[in-house]
């Protein structure tokens, strides 16, 4: 008996201190690694930061491009009748569209469903007004266009606004 107490007078401090020193070399070891993490974290927002950046001006330039009246100023009508105008305007903002597509990726997703949005919008105006009995030409179309988006704040307004907020979130 008196040699396992001696044993344990031994061993058991030994324990306790091995214990202590691996708890905290467990700690350390944890706190490493999330200060690692962050660090990587941080980097990758540094680096990430100017693309993200650059997708929500490509955005602003994409609403600012489909504007009704930019569109229409843009696009002259010559000689075709109000359907061939619409048409040439729907395929001019498809194209825009898919020429920007991959920006969903940077942008968040409440600011692309937004933009979607008003692309659907944009699109069901023309679409709308070009099934008007009293415009006859794609001339008609385009003042319609001019004039109707002139008035109060356009879905690409209100799309850019919130883009603005956006950015200032993430500066």
């Amino acid at each position: 008996m008196d040699e396992i107490l001696e044993i344990l007078k031994y061993t058991l401090p030994s324990v306790i201190t091995g214990g202590v020193a691996a708890y905290f070399l467990k700690q350390y070891v944890f706190m490493e690694n999330n200060k690692r993490k962050f660090e990587m974290l941080n980097d990758k927002k540094k680096q990430s930061l100017p693309i993200r950046l650059q997708a929500y001006e490509r955005m602003t330039l994409f609403l600012e491009r489909i504007n009704i009246t930019n569109l229409a100023y843009r696009i002259d009508p010559e000689t075709f009748n109000k359907i061939e105008y619409a048409k040439l305007l729907i395929a001019q903002i498809n194209a825009e569209f898919e020429h920007n597509l991959v920006q969903q990726i940077y942008v968040s997703p409440d600011c692309w469903t937004l933009i979607v949005n008003t692309k659907t919008t944009i699109l069901n105006n023309i679409t709308a007004y070009s099934m008007h009995d009293n415009l006859t030409s794609g001339k008609d179309l385009q003042q319609e266009l001019i004039k109707i988006g002139k008035e109060g704040p356009s879905p690409t307004q209100i799309a850019q606004q919130y883009i603005q907020k956006e950015v200032q979130t993430i500066l």
